[in-house]
């Protein structure tokens, strides 16, 4: 393996990546963590960096029911106790969540990537399967649930179609429902579970 990286991938890597991809890897391996060495000293490249557009942040985003600012927004989906990801209809990946427990871990490097390149060679042929039946209108879900773990995890796949049924992407819904499994009869009175 080392072998491998030293005389393919390192050598393959400074050949193709950009400055502009080394700090993008660089500035997303504080969220993943390091194995031999954490750096000490902060890394800025030596070229002008793509400024971030601000403007839209000042906004509300616009919904058919409501409305919320974009701080608002980023709120709630890290507080739903779900993992969502979103595919777009050209199976690029567009969005994820990241909440307090991630089931399967997620970086923004998996953002403008083809989602089969984000499943192990192994389940792409399923993962083909269900965006190819969602596409042509044959199935609108797809659900897993498997032992990950410590964790007893559903996995749901949706179809997201516009006002016309026209695909738009999928959307990945992933939990662990461990705690479900074990509910037996009702809870009507407040109770909180620490």
């Amino acid at each position: 393996m080392i072998y491998k990286e030293e005389n393919i991938l390192f050598p393959m890597c400074l050949d193709t990546l950009t400055e502009i991809d080394w700090y993008e890897i660089y500035s997303q391996s504080d969220s993943i963590g390091y194995c031999l060495y954490a750096p000490e000293v902060k890394w800025k490249p030596e070229i002008d960096l793509p400024k971030e557009d601000k403007s839209i942040t000042s906004n509300r985003v616009q919904l058919s029911t409501g409305s919320f600012t974009l701080n608002e927004l980023e709120a709630v989906f890290k507080s739903i106790p779900v993992d969502l990801t979103f595919v777009d209809k050209e199976d690029t990946v567009k969005y994820y969540s990241h909440g307090k427990e991630r089931i399967f871990e997620r970086n923004n490097a998996i953002i403008g990537r083809k989602v089969q390149f984000c499943h192990p060679p192994s389940s792409v042929h399923i993962v083909e399967k269900i965006l190819s039946d969602f596409k042509a209108g044959i199935e609108d879900e797809a659900k897993f649930w498997i032992n990950f773990k410590d964790k007893y995890v559903h996995i749901a796949y949706y179809a997201v179609r516009g006002s016309q049924g026209e695909y738009l992407g999928t959307l990945e819904v992933t939990q662990d429902v461990n705690q479900y499994k074990q509910l037996e009869g009702e809870r009507r009175l407040l109770t909180y579970d620490k």
